[in-house]
């Protein structure tokens, strides 16, 4: 892992005056930001479009259902799935009430949120109290507090037999090869590799699956894909059993997720 003194910072504030800076983006396919750092905290978040953000050994989803709370001076990169319209809004630390998440949170993304992120005005240490401006800020930290949280993340592992087997999960997140057939493919017995997905990873193979499958399924359901199809392409026997296993990790059903945007 890369200290961060060896990654790039990219300043967001020109001045200390500067309290609160929204900022949009647009990304093309495939478009890489490699690993940088901010003194900034951000909310950031996909307009349209999905993309990815690694931070130390973990893997988010950022899509318009979900936004992502980035504390301050992190190192992350991130890449792009597809055309990414992307909204971030940077706070200076010290503006921030001590109740926010020093670590990174995927955050549902209510309709109020989702408005407030497009209608955001900066905001800086001169801004009148009782202007637009600084009434959008305040709204905007209230509805981050309120948000839901999706407790969704795929750590990543160090041990090189497990990453192949992760790697190869997230190329193909519909592959139902057992933890067996994949200790032939790695070279490591199954009951090395569930003590490793345990001790690495702090969850079972089954489960680490089950959160790549559902990562992978929900920019085909932001484009608007039949769940059967999505279902199907995931490795599941039905609709219904990928509903049960979307459900039981984000809280809601496919559609229901889905509808979330609308």
């Amino acid at each position: 892992m890369m200290h961060r003194q060896e990654i790039e910072h990219i300043p967001v504030f020109g001045s200390p005056s500067q309290l609160f800076k929204p900022v949009a983006r647009e990304y093309s396919d495939g478009q890489l930001l490699a690993p940088h750092w901010h003194h900034a905290a951000q909310l950031i978040y996909a307009e349209s479009g999905v993309m990815e953000l690694s931070c130390e050994e973990s893997f988010w989803i950022i899509s318009p259902q979900q936004a992502l709370w980035m504390p301050a001076e992190l190192p992350h990169r991130l890449k792009a799935r597809g055309q990414v319209s992307l909204r971030s809004v940077y706070f200076q630390p010290d503006a921030l009430p001590e109740r926010f998440s020093k670590q990174p949170q995927s955050l549902v993304v209510s309709p109020l949120l989702r408005e407030l992120m497009k209608s955001a005005m900066p905001v800086t240490s001169s801004s009148q109290p009782s202007s637009r401006e600084v009434h959008l800020m305040q709204l905007l930290m209230s509805e981050i507090g309120w948000a839901q949280e999706i407790p969704l993340k795929l750590p990543m592992p160090k041990d090189n037999r497990l990453q192949k087997i992760c790697l190869g999960l997230l190329a193909d997140p519909g592959n139902d090869c057992t933890l067996s057939q994949w200790g032939e493919i790695v070279g490591a017995s199954p009951r090395t590799l569930s003590r490793l997905f345990q001790t690495q990873l702090g969850t079972s193979f089954a489960i680490w699956r089950q959160q790549a499958r559902i990562f992978a399924a929900i920019p085909r359901l932001n484009l608007g894909e039949p769940i059967v199809r999505v279902a199907m392409e995931m490795g599941y026997d039905s609709a219904g059993a990928f509903a049960s296993a979307f459900k039981k990790m984000m809280g809601v059903t496919p559609s229901e997720f889905r509808t979330q945007v609308v």
